[in-house]
This record gives structure tokens, C-alpha cells and sequence, in this order.
């Protein structure tokens, strides 16, 4: 089950802008104990600098206070480090955190104050600073708070000290105290201290509300972005899932985890229409419980919502408070669904089923996430589509491969024994033959033989077709191809009156392959070059390095070539270019194809380049062993 905190409209967490400003406030909060490091030694230079001028002081007094402020910060620093990592996740206790640090440096700076002069001390200023820290980090009455316990502890002071309730330290130079000449000017000197702080405090809270909301607004700006991003992502992953991904069961597996997620709700289901129209069945779902979808068909008649889209509707939200709008509303309400937001599949301006999303909120669905719907049931539609589709050819192409493999199986048996009755006669093991006999059953003897080739093709394409485990494969090394090609075909070619070259680099790897696969490939092609190139041509086969790990086997030849416009059919099952089928008139049509289907089952690629009457040139690359297989 996929939990939301998100708003019930927007899908938006109304709680992120106090989030993104967490970290900032556990960070200044940290930095102030950071910053007061440096605060006792600061101390300690302005009472030298101080004395250096002339200034007469509570010297112990001052230095005191940098003891306190040195081990209250010490303090702080073990709080922080003692916190559990919980604890920096809540904003009240990390508040509590700043409190603590604010009011024992105002504490501070009034002893430092009353130490060093009272109203006339120059330490009065730093009571700003710690006004900025409130207005910035804490709720916004606190700004104010503490500037009225600065004004208030001045105020108390300032006055204790003039009537003589508290000893009054003020700063000397040459011998005259610093005090307030009359009441008049205390009080003088009092109000604009407070009006500084009260103004302070007004401006900082303002400026920070403003700053807040814009961050606040900038937030909710990023998150609707963010959100909108992780649609295009989940829309361009549906993409990426029809298009590599050809069985349904995967797509849909997919689609429906990924709309969830990005939709951030409970459930998702891909229904499908039944041919007559009456029934939806489920097909895909993510979310629901499995009892509820597994072989559950939904009678269009008994849910309303479904009929209304089946009927044309472009969506339907629906509240299952409503049981009557569903035929399994109950279960749906067991399983802690609220709202449903139903979309038609659409292909072709034909509805093939419904897509549906289900959420534990009521009223869930927005406009907004009805758009996105209704984009991403157009994607799946068509990822559904493409699945039935391929899906359809792959049964087909198995169950050709299956008929062939069989046809072939029940003809090699008989063609086999012809064969062998034939090969009596033609023997005359079974009496004599005049020449006009044996010319005859030399023809005859011919066709046989072609057509068990092309049975035994067959049943090689067939079987690699059927047969989905991949070959054994092992490192091949270069030179025995070569002397295994050489040994096979020289005489052949001498008998042609052909010239018949290999030639092989230096420092080649071994291939990966199957040998027996690799030998078939390579003998078909060069087969083929030999068969088709005049007396006095030239076939020529070149192993040599097409990359790091890749090898190229290039079958060149001088002979009849190949029409432009029979190209694109070069390696289509029983398919013979209009000029081989002039120069021989028998052939099966099935050796490049099973080339090809050799290739792609090495992971290899075969490219072609042929004019008529010039000669063709065959290149098949291949992985060496150094390659990883995939």
C-alpha cells in the first residue's frame, strides 16, 4: 500500500516548505555554538585593548562572564552531539534548542552590560544581533520577546544603578566615570535604546514574513515542478516499457507499479474488454489485494461506473460510499478504497478496456491527474496493442516453426530411402540401363538430392527457431577455421578452375561461438561464392580485427552478383536472386537465411555489398572470447 500525506486536491504535502526549512534552522542552530567559540577570547582581546587605552573596569568580572559563556557553550556543543537524529527532525524541540542558546547570551550580554558601564556601555549594540537570530529562525512574536527582555533588563539596570539598588561599574578613562549627567538624559538614552530594538524587531519579523512567504511560495512552485518532472518520468517509462518490453503480462506489470508510484495512491488495475462486450476481466493490477483481482470479471451490466465508460465516457470519478455504483463495492471497501478514478483504453476509436486508479482519500482525483490519466491510458493502450500484436506473430512463428520442423522430419525418411533405391539402379545391381535410363535417373537422382538439402535446411532453420536455449558456445581459434575452410572447398574450387585465397592476421583472438553453427555459416557463404563466380574468378576469405572485440570475416568474389532490386530480399526464407536462379536452376532459397539467423545468434551482424556482374562481398563481424557475452 502506497501512504500519502499529500492534499487530497493537489497531491501536493502541505508540510514541505517547513521541511526545506528544517535543515536550515538545525544548521544556524549548530552554527551558533560554532560562532560562540570565538566569543571568550573576543572578550579577552577588547578587555586588553581596553586596559592598553586607558580604560578602568571590572576586570574579574568581565573575565568571569567569558568563563560562563565558554561553559555554557560547552554545554550546548554536548547537547548536540547527545540528541538523537530524531530529535533534529522535529522543528519544536530544535526551537527549544535555539531558546535555550538566545536567552543565556542575553543573560551574558546584561551582566557584560551592567559590568561595563550600563547605559553607557558599548556592549548595549550586540543586544541587535540576537533580535536578527529570533526574526529569522524562530515564530515571529519571539523577535519581540527578546528584545523586551532586552529592554526590560537595560531599563532595570540602568535605573537600580542610578538610584543606587545595584553597585553601578562604570568606564573610566583618566579618571572620570562615564555616568549619566541627569534623569533626563538616562531616560533619553533608555528610549531610543528600546525604540532601536522594538524597530529592529518590527523590520526583521516583516522582512522575514515576506522572505518566508516568497520561500514558501517557491516551494510549492518546486514541488508542483517536481511533480510534474516525475509524470514526464513515469510517462517516458511507459514509452521505454512498450517499446522494449513485447509480452503483456510485462507491460502491464510495469504500468501499473509505475502509475502509482507517480500518482502517489493506493491501487492501480488494467481491465480488458471481452470481445461481446458484456465482461471486463482483470489483467494487470498493482495495490489490490490478490483474491480481489485473480480471474475476477467484472459484468459491465452490474457497475455502472465501467458501463458509463465502456458507453463512451471520456472519465468517471467515483465515491465508493455509493455501493451501488459497484459490483464488488463491498470488497472495495475492505480493502480501504475511497475514490476510484476511472479512463477507457482507447485504440483506434475502439474501446478495449478501462484503466483504473484507487485511493484510501476521498475526493482524490484532480483534474489535473484526470489529464494525466488519460495521457498515460493512451500509452498503455497502445503498449496493449503492440503486446496482443507481437505476441500473436510469436505463436504464429512457432507454430510454423513446429510444422516445418515436423513436414521436414516426415519427408527425409522416404526422400532418404529413394535415395538409396536410386543409388541401386543407377549401381545396376538390379539389372542394366541403356544410356537414355541413366540419364534419366541421374536427373532424378539430382532433384532427390535437393530437395533432402532442403529438407535438412529446414530442419536446421526450424530447430534454431523452436529450440530457445542458447548454443554452446567456446573460443574458436582462427587459424582451424581457416584450415577447416581451406580443406573443404580448395578441390572444389580447382574443379571450377577458381582461385581460392585465405588469409589470416597476425595476433587475432579467438572467436566465441558454437563450431558447429560458425563452420555452417561460413561454409554456406563461401559455398555460395564458389557456386556463383565464372570459370577464372577469384573468391577470397579475410580474417582480420574489426575492433577491440570484434572479428571480421570478409567473403569476397568475382562473380554474377546480385541485382539491386533482389537486395532487400537477400535473406528471406526460399527467396533466389533472378540471376542465380539463371545460372542454377536448382537451390533451396534457405542458406542465407540460415546465416542471418546464425549471426543474430552470436550477437554478431552481416552487411552486404554486390553489383551485378562485379562481384559480392560478404562481411560477418563476430565477438571474439576476450568480448562479454551479454
Amino acid at each position: 500500500m502506497v501512504k500519502s500525506t499529500s492534499d487530497s486536491k493537489t497531491g501536493r504535502n502541505p508540510k514541505t516548505p517547513h521541511r526545506l526549512f528544517l535543515t536550515e534552522l538545525k544548521e544556524r542552530s549548530l552554527w551558533f555554538v560554532r560562532l560562540r567559540w570565538g566569543i571568550p577570547p573576543a572578550i579577552l582581546c577588547a578587555a586588553g585593548a581596553a586596559v592598553l587605552l586607558g580604560y578602568r573596569f571590572h576586570t574579574v568580572a568581565v573575565l568571569a562572564i567569558a568563563v560562563f559563556i565558554l561553559a555554557y557553550n560547552l554545554f550546548f556543543w554536548r547537547w548536540s552531539k547527545w540528541r538523537e537524529p530524531s530529535a533534529w527532525k522535529d522543528s519544536a524541540r530544535v526551537q527549544d534548542f535555539i531558546y535555550w542558546q538566545l536567552g543565556l547570551d542575553y543573560g551574558a550580554i546584561l551582566l557584560l552590560i551592567h559590568f561595563t558601564g550600563g547605559i553607557d556601555s558599548p556592549v548595549l549594540f550586540f543586544c541587535v544581533f540576537h533580535i536578527l537570530f529570533a526574526a529569522s529562525l524562530l515564530p515571529r512574536l519571539s523577535a519581540y520577546g527578546f528584545a523586551s527582555v532586552a529592554v526590560g533588563g537595560v531599563v532595570l539596570i540602568s535605573l537600580g544603578e542610578y538610584w543606587g539598588w545595584i553597585p553601578y561599574y562604570p568606564l573610566v578613562i583618566d579618571a572620570d566615570p562615564m555616568i549619566p549627567s541627569s534623569f533626563l538624559q538616562l531616560m533619553l538614552d533608555l528610549f531610543f535604546f528600546a525604540a532601536t530594538l522594538l524597530i529592529t524587531a518590527f523590520l526583521s519579523t516583516t522582512i522575514m514574513r515576506v522572505f518566508y512567504r516568497r520561500g514558501q511560495q517557491l516551494a510549492d512552485k518546486s514541488e508542483t515542478l517536481a511533480a510534474y518532472n516525475a509524470r514526464f518520468d513515469a510517462l517516458f517509462s511507459l514509452i521505454k516499457a512498450i517499446g522494449s518490453i513485447r509480452h503483456l503480462d510485462q507491460v502491464l506489470e510495469i504500468v501499473t507499479h509505475d502509475l502509482a508510484m507517480v500518482m502517489k495512491i493506493k491501487a492501480i488495475s488494467v481491465k480488458l474488454l471481452s470481445e461481446d462486450g458484456v465482461n471486463l476481466t482483470y489483467k494487470g493490477s498493482f495495490g489490490l489485494p490478490p483474491d480481489f483481482v485473480k480471474t475476477r470479471v467484472v459484468a459491465v451490466a452490474k457497475s455502472p461506473l465501467n458501463q458509463r465508460i465502456i458507453e463512451g465516457e471520456p472519465f468517471v470519478r467515483g465515491d465508493l460510499s455509493r455501493h451501488e455504483m459497484f459490483q464488488f463495492g463491498e470488497d472495495l471497501t475492505a480493502a480501504r478504497i475511497q475514490s476510484v478514478l476511472f479512463v477507457p483504453l482507447i485504440v483506434e476509436e475502439r474501446i478495449i478496456g478501462v484503466l483504473s486508479a484507487y485511493c484510501a482519500l476521498p475526493d482524490r482525483f484532480s483534474a489535473e491527474d484526470v489529464e494525466f490519466f488519460r495521457l498515460a491510458a493512451g500509452l498503455v493502450a497502445i503498449g496493449i496493442e503492440n503486446s496482443r500484436s507481437y505476441e500473436a506473430i510469436e505463436r504464429f512463428t512457432t507454430e510454423r516453426s513446429r510444422f516445418m520442423l515436423r513436414v521436414a522430419h516426415n519427408l527425409r525418411a522416404p526422400l532418404a530411402a529413394v535415395l538409396s533405391m536410386l543409388e541401386l539402379l543407377r549401381e545396376q545391381h538390379l539389372g542394366s540401363l541403356n544410356e537414355n535410363q541413366a540419364e534419366y535417373l541421374r536427373r532424378v537422382d539430382r532433384r532427390t538430392r535437393t530437395m533432402l538439402d532442403m529438407i535438412n535446411e529446414l530442419l536446421t532453420l526450424s530447430t534454431s527457431r523452436t529450440i530457445k536455449e542458447k548454443p554452446e558456445k567456446k573460443p574458436l581459434e582462427i587459424g582451424w577455421l581457416a584450415g577447416r575452410l581451406e580443406r573443404t572447398f580448395q578441390d572444389e574450387a580447382a574443379e571450377h578452375q577458381i582461385d581460392f585465397f585465405i588469409r589470416v592476421d597476425d595476433g587475432l583472438p579467438p572467436l566465441l561461438g558454437n563450431s558447429e553453427q560458425i563452420e555452417q555459416l561460413l561454409e554456406n557463404l563461401v559455398s555460395n561464392a564458389i557456386k556463383y563466380t565464372p570459370t577464372g574468378g577469384r573468391v577470397d576469405v579475410i580474417f582480420a580485427s574489426a575492433s577491440r572485440n570484434m572479428i571480421a570475416i570478409t567473403i569476397k568474389d568475382t562473380g554474377i552478383g546480385i541485382p539491386e532490386a533482389d537486395m532487400p530480399r537477400l535473406f528471406t526464407e526460399f527467396f533466389r536472386a533472378a540471376n542465380a536462379r539463371e545460372k542454377e536452376e536448382l537451390g533451396t532459397g534457405l542458406g542465407l537465411a540460415i546465416v542471418k539467423e546464425i549471426v543474430e545468434t552470436h550477437q554478431g551482424r552481416i552487411t552486404v555489398d554486390s553489383r551485378p556482374g562485379q562481384g559480392t562481398t560478404f562481411v560477418v563481424t563476430l565477438p571474439t572470447a576476450e568480448s562479454p557475452e551479454p
